[in-house]
């Protein structure tokens, strides 16, 4: 009998590529996540600088396209990458019709390089440790895996071309999905600071009365009950897992000071933070 162990059968094998895509998918999430915090930036703008480093001056217009977002949205965004430094408008190529481009600024482009320069190159270092077959089976595999997102992207998509009185009726008037998970990223992305209504809104391209209403609809609570929840929840962890003074934890969680994170963390569990943290004695 051979001493070596029994081969994943088809289905485990499948189900490993699905767990390490899911992984790879939270580990590229992560990148951006801290990406982000390091340029200051809300996570949603760092489409808009990927689409213009590689695609160079664009118009608002060509952008809201290659991002398949509202053009007001677009605009929303560039004015805060303008006022970070980030971007800049640029003067239309000779010949042609005087509408206003943007362009990354040298500092953008700096600090991609920074950030997202090593990738390519630890990529490719990555991919010599494979043979020339098995580097035709991955891009075999990626190419079947985009179609297949495609597909499933346009058949979401589809859903915002049905009759708004049958979306309603499907929605029952909360938030879809998508627009419900892009608010939940944006707020455990930015616990540690200020999170407006507005800011939420945005997310689910809504005004801030509709957002509010639909958001109670889909979760049950209100957009600030669920942030203090979160912020309690992050609290939890930091105290369990780090001997930071609670004041910090109060700032690092949102809270401000220490006697409102006080407040708002008896009222979630019953303890103060110093007893949760001492075992709940």
């Amino acid at each position: 009998m051979s001493g070596r162990g029994k081969l994943p059968s088809r289905e485990a094998l499948v189900q490993t590529i699905g767990f390490e895509i899911v992984q790879f998918q939270d580990a590229s999430n992560a990148l951006d996540d801290a990406a982000a915090a390091v340029l200051a930036l809300d996570r949603a703008d760092l489409p808009c600088v990927t689409a213009l480093l590689f695609g160079g001056p664009l118009t608002v217009d060509q952008l809201a396209g290659a991002l398949a977002r509202p053009s007001a949205q677009v605009r929303a965004t560039l004015a805060r990458l303008e006022l970070a430094g980030y971007v800049r408008p640029t003067p239309a190529a000779a010949g042609k019709p005087a509408v206003e481009h943007v362009e990354l600024t040298e500092h953008a482009r700096e600090w991609t390089e920074t950030l997202w320069g090593p990738l390519p190159r630890d990529g490719a270092q990555l991919l010599e440790a494979f043979a020339l077959g098995e580097l035709r089976v991955i891009v075999r595999f990626l190419g079947a895996a985009r179609t297949l997102e495609e597909r499933h992207a346009a058949r979401i998509r589809a859903l915002l071309a049905a009759p708004a009185g049958q979306r309603k009726n499907r929605l029952r008037g909360g938030l879809s999905p998508a627009a419900l998970r892009r608010v939940q990223l944006f707020v455990e992305a930015n616990l540690g600071r200020s999170i407006h209504l507005a800011d939420l809104a945005e997310r689910a391209d809504l005004s801030p009365y509709h957002f509010a209403h639909a958001f109670k609809t889909s979760t049950g609570n209100t957009p600030r009950a669920f942030i203090e929840a979160r912020r309690v929840e992050r609290a939890k962890r930091l105290l369990r897992e780090s001997t930071a003074p609670l004041v910090q934890i109060a700032i690092d969680t949102g809270f401000g000071t220490q006697s409102r994170f006080t407040t708002a963390f008896r009222r979630a569990t019953g303890f103060t933070p110093a007893v949760y943290r001492r075992g709940g004695e």
